[in-house]
């Protein structure tokens, strides 16, 4: 069985991140060191003009705002810590934390992208610090948090989600093209489908979120198990299945907007095509805030002014190379501030404002939030470590009603996630789901 794509998929970055990691772990455990280069230690002075920030963004992203912040800041340096997609993210911030008081931080100034729910976690934690503003931007958006009630953090960007495909492997194949989230338990996609693992990818977690309430918890987990039935395999990032799209290797993959938007540019409109599923596209907030402890929080509020700014939210949506846009990437992403619709400039990537947008899906970020981690370990259990045989028992049996798999009740669940900081409770939850879908399951 691949569980994971056949190709490196940190890569680079992932050797870079574990680098980088160990420097600023020991950066941050250097105290109230006077040294060149010390952090600002307990007592929260900063001795250099340089700010760290982790974030689970794309080095595109990441090198247009540094150009730009450096730019108009001299002087000033911005470093990038890249511990993986949002789940492995905020895993590691939480366990640095762990380590270290909120007094003397990490090393790390800023947690930069990945997901209204993440930041919900960090807040809950303690680990953000105040704002200074709230930029204008909206409290909610068709229920969905845009920023904290206690201004810890604030959307920086929008993101939406669906599904993008081959077109050309889909009209040769004669296969159906997916028109919502229940479209991919098609038996016809069998082995058509890649998925990303939400253990390691926040996009991929939202995703699954939306399709439970969207669809009910119920009918959620059927389509969700039929969807690993159709599925080849699960990648450790949400950038692999993507990547297999474009290459042939899968034709249907589930995605935020951004991702699939800028694959496309890159493969051309005429091979690949995204959907957006029908009543169920749930925008969300992609936020920024300030860790506690940070080495040079001044720095790093005035990094937070920039990106809420109109400067830096026109890097989002122009394209590279247009005056005040990015200079080498376009970043294809919604900005925050609802004045940036107010008119669209002419070519935007943007093409409608997501604020008079209206959408009937239903989505309760809180639940989202509070069950997270223990959702993702339910996934990860009952449908990606049993994947070999998710797929044999949906071969045999492609029908929902005999092969959807609820593994425990919504309520029941709830519950079990709200104890999820208890780690010997955790384990013997997951020992149980374990146990649980290898008898559905037939292993």
């Amino acid at each position: 069985m691949r569980i994971f794509p056949k190709r490196p998929v940190l890569g680079r970055r992932a050797v870079f991140s574990g680098i980088f990691a160990v420097s600023v772990l020991a950066f941050a455990g250097c105290g109230n060191n006077s040294g060149s280069g010390s952090s600002g230690g307990a007592d929260g002075a900063a001795k250099t003009n340089a700010i760290t920030i982790v974030s689970p963004h794309t080095a595109a992203i990441q090198a247009e705002f540094k150009r730009v912040f450096e730019a108009q800041n001299p002087g000033a340096t911005v470093s990038w810590l890249d511990q993986g997609g949002t789940s492995d993210t905020l895993k590691f911030v939480r366990d640095q934390f762990a380590r270290n008081t909120k007094e003397k931080g990490i090393g790390v100034d800023l947690f930069f992208g990945g997901g209204g729910e993440t930041f919900t976690e960090l807040e809950k934690d303690g680990l953000l610090v105040p704002l200074s503003s709230d930029f204008g931007v909206p409290a909610q958006l068709n229920g969905v948090p845009l920023r904290a009630k206690d201004n810890v953090w604030v959307a920086a960007a929008l993101s939406g989600f669906g599904i993008l495909y081959n077109k050309k492997i889909a009209e040769r194949d004669k296969l159906p093209i997916p028109q919502t989230w229940a479209d991919l338990a098609n038996p016809k996609l069998q082995g058509r489908i890649q998925l990303a693992d939400p253990r390691h990818s926040g996009s991929a977690h939202t995703i699954y979120e939306i399709i439970l309430q969207t669809n009910g918890w119920e009918k959620g987990w059927k389509l969700l198990t039929a969807m690993s039935g159709n599925a080849s395999s699960w990648a450790r990032s949400s950038s692999a299945p993507l990547e297999d799209v474009q290459n042939g290797e899968a034709v249907f993959c589930a995605a935020i907007d951004f991702y699939a938007l800028s694959t496309i540019n890159k493969a051309g409109a005429d091979k690949l095509g995204y959907i957006e599923p029908k009543g169920q596209n749930v925008i969300t907030a992609d936020p920024i805030g300030i860790l506690p402890g940070a080495p040079n929080a001044p720095l790093a509020q005035k990094f937070v002014n920039f990106v809420m700014s109109p400067e830096g939210q026109k890097l989002w949506y122009l394209p590279k190379g247009a005056p005040g846009g990015p200079k080498d990437n376009t970043l294809y992403r919604l900005p925050a501030i609802p004045g940036a619709y107010k008119p669209i400039p002419p070519g935007a990537t943007a093409k409608s404002d997501p604020y008079a947008q209206k959408t009937t899906a239903p989505y309760d970020s809180e639940k989202a939030a509070a069950r997270r981690r223990a959702l993702d370990e339910l996934l990860g259990t009952v449908l990606i470590d049993t994947h070999d045989e998710v797929k044999a028992k949906w071969k045999s049996a492609p029908d929902l009603e005999k092969t959807g798999f609820v593994p425990v009740p919504e309520a029941e669940f709830n519950a079990l996630a709200l104890k999820w900081d208890d780690p010997v409770f955790a384990g013997q939850q997951k020992d149980k789901w374990t146990v649980a879908a290898r008898e559905f399951f037939g292993g």
